[in-house]
Protein backbone atom coordinates (compact mmCIF):
# COMPACT_ATOMS: atom_id res chain seq x y z
CA UNK A 1 0.00 0.00 0.00
CA UNK A 2 1.35 3.55 -1.39
CA UNK A 3 0.17 6.25 1.01
CA UNK A 4 0.44 9.74 -0.57
CA UNK A 5 -0.26 13.11 2.14
CA UNK A 6 0.21 16.51 0.66
CA UNK A 7 1.61 18.63 2.90
CA UNK A 8 -0.26 22.29 3.52
CA UNK A 9 0.96 23.27 6.54
CA UNK A 10 3.92 23.27 9.13
CA UNK A 11 3.96 24.07 13.28
CA UNK A 12 7.18 24.14 15.58
CA UNK A 13 6.29 23.03 18.95
CA UNK A 14 7.78 23.45 22.30
CA UNK A 15 9.63 20.30 23.26
CA UNK A 16 11.30 19.77 19.99
CA UNK A 17 7.86 18.65 17.99
CA UNK A 18 6.84 19.22 14.36
CA UNK A 19 3.59 19.15 13.72
CA UNK A 20 2.37 18.72 9.91
CA UNK A 21 -1.30 19.25 8.59
CA UNK A 22 -1.77 17.20 5.52
CA UNK A 23 -4.43 16.65 3.72
CA UNK A 24 -5.29 13.88 1.03
CA UNK A 25 -4.67 11.29 3.62
CA UNK A 26 -7.38 7.97 4.11
CA UNK A 27 -8.63 8.39 7.72
CA UNK A 28 -8.55 5.12 8.68
CA UNK A 29 -4.74 4.41 8.12
CA UNK A 30 -2.14 3.84 10.78
CA UNK A 31 0.59 6.02 10.37
CA UNK A 32 1.93 5.90 14.20
CA UNK A 33 5.18 5.01 14.32
CA UNK A 34 6.11 4.06 10.48
CA UNK A 35 8.52 6.71 8.69
CA UNK A 36 7.59 8.74 5.90
CA UNK A 37 9.75 10.34 3.21
CA UNK A 38 9.16 13.85 2.60
CA UNK A 39 9.45 14.56 -1.51
CA UNK A 40 8.45 16.88 -4.13
CA UNK A 41 8.86 16.06 -7.58
CA UNK A 42 10.20 12.93 -7.15
CA UNK A 43 13.22 14.76 -4.96
CA UNK A 44 13.56 12.72 -1.44
CA UNK A 45 14.85 15.63 1.18
CA UNK A 46 14.52 13.23 4.06
CA UNK A 47 12.31 10.58 6.09
CA UNK A 48 10.84 11.55 9.17
CA UNK A 49 8.96 9.02 11.72
CA UNK A 50 5.46 9.85 12.69
CA UNK A 51 4.80 9.70 16.52
CA UNK A 52 1.65 11.19 16.40
CA UNK A 53 -1.63 12.36 15.17
CA UNK A 54 -3.24 15.27 16.81
CA UNK A 55 -6.75 16.61 16.22
CA UNK A 56 -7.49 19.73 14.68
CA UNK A 57 -8.93 22.48 16.99
CA UNK A 58 -11.96 24.54 16.24
CA UNK A 59 -12.14 22.42 12.45
CA UNK A 60 -14.50 24.57 10.54
CA UNK A 61 -13.80 24.00 7.06
CA UNK A 62 -11.22 21.48 5.23
CA UNK A 63 -12.10 18.51 7.18
CA UNK A 64 -9.89 16.31 4.88
CA UNK A 65 -7.28 17.57 6.97
CA UNK A 66 -5.15 15.89 9.51
CA UNK A 67 -2.34 16.65 11.88
CA UNK A 68 0.83 14.36 12.35
CA UNK A 69 3.82 15.11 14.72
CA UNK A 70 7.15 14.20 14.40
CA UNK A 71 10.00 14.67 16.97
CA UNK A 72 12.68 14.64 13.69
CA UNK A 73 13.84 18.41 12.96
CA UNK A 74 11.61 18.81 9.44
CA UNK A 75 13.79 20.50 6.93
CA UNK A 76 10.96 22.14 5.09
CA UNK A 77 10.28 26.04 5.71
CA UNK A 78 6.94 27.29 5.94
CA UNK A 79 6.91 28.73 2.69
CA UNK A 80 7.68 25.21 1.11
CA UNK A 81 5.11 23.45 3.51
CA UNK A 82 2.47 26.31 2.37
CA UNK A 83 3.07 25.47 -1.41
CA UNK A 84 1.20 22.17 -1.77
CA UNK A 85 4.33 20.85 -3.35
CA UNK A 86 5.38 18.89 -1.19
CA UNK A 87 3.96 15.58 -0.16
CA UNK A 88 4.74 12.86 2.96
CA UNK A 89 5.09 9.27 1.12
CA UNK A 90 5.22 6.19 2.75
CA UNK A 91 4.55 2.45 2.11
Amino acid sequence: MNVRMRITEKFELSGGVTVLICKDCESNINVVGKQFSLVSGGNLRQTLTIIGKRSILNQKSKFDQVAFETKDTVELSQKEAQSGEWQLVGD
